[in-house]
């Protein structure tokens, strides 16, 4: 009884295929495109490269603030210096013990100077490159979702490809077994010397064989590029393993009108964003090279230490020591700096890089339609494809199949059936090829249009979501 408990075991194991197939085999997890769009944006170098941009010019406003609050400056110096006594009064004149046209000896000195400066008013210097930079930093985030869009694109591209792939070595597979049932009448037919068969049908079997081989290692190596594109954009490990749905999104209903997308990417592209808030940049910063010419008010305390061991200090109000001295004092001044033509460049410069952001944006206005028309159009023509690509390929197979039946019955010549073959193989083909065309060019509409801005934002939500 044990033994025979023993081998239904094994025999059960050998039909599951062992301890790694069937149900003991954990299958790789299957992941769909907004999955893959989050890891891809969580690993990408180029989207936390512009994100490193952000933060360079969040730290240039941080330095524009900084020039609001007082700025302390310190020198100090060491040395020698000769030695000095104080002058002394004989027989009613003054005589100074250590005259400076003779040495008495040297010692140490020590000095140190300082000034605190509180600006108080710049004429604008500061405040509009405060907001010039503040405006820099809203261009760079634009330049991050600039770059999300970029990366968004890609990984349709890859993912409906590697479906595709799959989806034609499915058809590969289909279409071997046709041609091996349409081989096995043709010999039939040539075993018991029919007229409806004959060598060349042979050969024309073998040719199609021979295509289909060809078809299937375009599809097998497809599958491993588009593979290996995902794996390296989503930043997965060598070890990492992941599937990929079995079949292409059917088309959906065809898109709003174009004057609607315009208007969108007109409200949602990054691109106007970064030309709005530069071009607002430029302007201010025009402002901020005009004030250069201003002068600035500020407050300040100045003061230094010093001291020498070997020089005596002296108490009269008019002598001043350099090498003795400790003060400190609180003034108001106003610093002005002119010069012959730096200015003036510095501001036909910035006026100068205003003017040409002007034109860029004149450029992006007139591109941008045409893009967004561009990438509506090949959704709607892709949409159409489809549709009608989808009627054909059903009725080619539906041709086949009757073909098969009705050459059985000796209702048709061997010649209908290599036509059906044939038309389905085709109509086969390019449907599932406009698919793929119609699910990119919707990807690439999302990008021409900014819609794909709220569509990262759903799908970092869920992945976020997802334990």
């Amino acid at each position: 009884m044990q033994c025979l408990m023993i081998a239904l075991m094994v025999l059960g194991l050998i039909s599951a295929g062992g301890p790694g197939g069937g149900a003991w085999a954990q299958e790789p997890p299957e992941l769909n495109l907004p999955q893959l769009i989050a890891m891809a944006l969580k690993f990408s170098p180029e989207v936390k490269a512009s994100k490193s941009e952000v933060w360079f010019a969040t730290e240039q406003r941080n330095e524009v603030k900084g020039y609001y609050y007082p700025q302390f400056e310190a020198v100090g110096i060491g040395g020698v210096v000769p030695n000095a006594r104080q002058p002394r009064v004989e027989n009613g004149s003054l005589v100074y013990p250590d005259p400076a046209t003779r040495l008495h000896g040297v010692n140490i000195f020590g000095r140190l100077d300082f000034n605190l400066f509180q600006p108080l008013y710049t004429f604008g210097k500061l405040s509009n490159r405060k907001e010039a930079a503040e405006n820099n930093i809203k261009v760079k985030e634009a330049a991050v979702d600039a770059k999300k869009g970029e990366v968004f694109v890609r990984i349709p591209e890859a993912y409906y490809g590697l479906i595709l792939a799959n989806q034609g070595k499915d058809a590969v597979k289909e279409a071997k077994t046709y041609l091996s049932d349409i081989r096995h009448r043709v010999e039939r037919a040539l075993q018991i010397g029919s007229r409806t068969a004959s060598e060349s049908d042979l050969y024309r079997v073998n040719m199609y064989e021979g295509a289909i081989g060809k078809f299937a290692a375009e599809a097998e190596e497809g599958a491993k590029v588009a593979y290996a594109a995902l794996k390296g954009l989503t930043g997965m490990g060598p070890g990492e393993e992941f599937r990929v749905p079995l079949e292409l999104p059917a088309p959906a209903k065809p898109p709003e009108t174009l004057d609607r997308h315009i208007n969108q990417a007109f409200d949602l592209r990054p691109e106007f964003a970064q030309l709005k808030h530069g071009l607002k940049a430029r302007e201010l910063l025009v402002e901020a090279a005009k004030a250069d010419r201003y002068p600035t008010l500020f407050l300040a305390v100045t003061g230094a230490l010093a001291g020498a061991p070997g020089r005596e200090q002296s108490r009269d109000p008019y002598a001043y020591d350099l090498f003795n001295a400790h003060y400190a004092f609180p003034v108001a001044g106003v610093k002005w700096n002119w010069d012959f033509g730096i200015t003036k460049a510095k501001i036909n410069q910035a006026r100068a890089e205003l003017q040409q952001l002007k034109h860029v944006q004149e450029t992006a206005v007139m591109g941008i339609p045409i893009e967004v028309a561009q990438a509506y159009s090949k959704v709607q023509e892709n949409y159409k494809k489809a549709i009608s690509l989808e009627k054909s390929y059903v009725n080619a197979r539906r041709w086949l199949i009757t073909s098969l039946s009705n050459y059985d019955m000796g209702l048709t010549k061997l010649e209908d059936l290599f036509q059906g073959f044939e038309k389905y193989g085709a109509f086969r083909g390019d449907y599932l090829l406009s698919l793929y065309q119609y699910n990119f060019a919707v990807a690439q509409l999302d990008k021409a249009t900014g819609a794909y801005r709220g569509k990262i934002g759903e799908y970092t939500e869920k992945a976020a979501s997802t334990p």
